[in-house]
């Protein structure tokens, strides 16, 4: 992906409120973007290092975290997450918390987008960093969580826990058979809202009834990764008993994208309005991990 199409699929990434503020691609250098377009990050990361705008800095560290991540991805290779923490660290400390669109949504973590692309579909790249905390509890229903936990993707979702100990659970979905225990729900999103992580949403029961059957039931911890294939069944969670965990998730669209994406809820509910959270001030949570990152080194 050349400069101008990274640098635009990051800017999207910044709240609203900012975006007059962030730079464009004539604000760096052309032998900068040469480089970079050849596949050459030491400008860019001299520059990072280099400009006192603060807006100029926090894209340039995100861009460098960015194409480290996709290159793991890509490459089927380990992720030196230290690394990668420490520019998405710095990219989202130096800017206004006004500055980062974090909200939570129905399954109970902040998420904070780094990169979006999505002008091809058949190019579509989504990363974002998800923390779970017991201090969010108190802005989601945790119940209402619960109940619509165990859902699909229309892409293929890799993550790398950062912090903590994340368990994922995978399911088969059993349909047209008897002991059916619960019903498939499709995900309507407001479109209104064009904004990135800030939809709300309405999970409606299909009124096709299924059986759940917990296939898998797996434990991850800091410098591993798994993935989940687009259409299959799974549901994620926090179980670090000190309260924080972390990860770095993508989406692409490389193996393709599934034409529908489900969530598995109770067969006696026709619709249930999922709600996000929007603007909150995640400064705490990135010093809380910050604090536990340091004594991994």
């Amino acid at each position: 992906m050349k400069f101008k199409e990274t640098l635009d699929s990051i800017n999207r990434c910044f709240a609203i409120d900012v975006e007059d503020n962030l730079p464009t691609i004539e604000n760096f250098d052309s032998n900068l973007i040469q480089e970079f377009d050849k596949g050459s990050f030491e400008v860019l990361e001299k520059f990072s290092n280099e400009t006192e705008n603060i807006y100029e800095k926090s894209i340039s560290k995100r861009i460098l975290a960015i194409k480290a991540i996709q290159k793991a991805r890509n490459a089927d290779s380990e992720l030196d997450i230290i690394k990668i923490w420490k520019l998405i660290s710095e990219s989202l400390s130096i800017i206004p918390t006004i500055a980062t669109i974090s909200s939570i949504g129905s399954q109970g973590f902040l998420s904070i987008p780094l990169f979006k692309y999505d002008k091809e579909m058949k190019d579509f790249d989504f990363i974002r960093l998800h923390i779970w905390d017991d201090s969010l509890i108190e802005y989601f229903d945790k119940k209402k969580s619960e109940t619509f936990s165990i859902h699909t993707h229309s892409f293929l979702a890799q993550s790398w826990p950062l912090i903590g100990k994340i368990g994922n659970q995978r399911y088969r979905i059993n349909e047209n058979i008897a002991y059916n225990n619960a019903s498939l729900f499709t995900v309507e999103y407001n479109k209104t809202l064009n904004a990135i992580n800030q939809h709300t949403s309405i999970a409606k029961n299909t009124g096709e009834n299924v059986k759940i059957e917990q296939i898998s039931d797996e434990v991850y911890f800091p410098f591993s990764t798994y993935k989940i294939k687009r259409g299959d069944y799974h549901k994620s969670l926090n179980l670090e008993e000190n309260g924080i965990s972390a990860t770095i998730f993508s989406f692409t669209a490389k193996n393709g994208v599934a034409e529908n994406s489900f969530v598995v809820g109770p067969m006696n509910i026709n619709e249930s309005k999922i709600n996000r959270k929007m603007h909150i001030d995640a400064t705490y949570l990135i010093k809380k991990i910050n604090n536990i990152i340091e004594n991994y080194e």
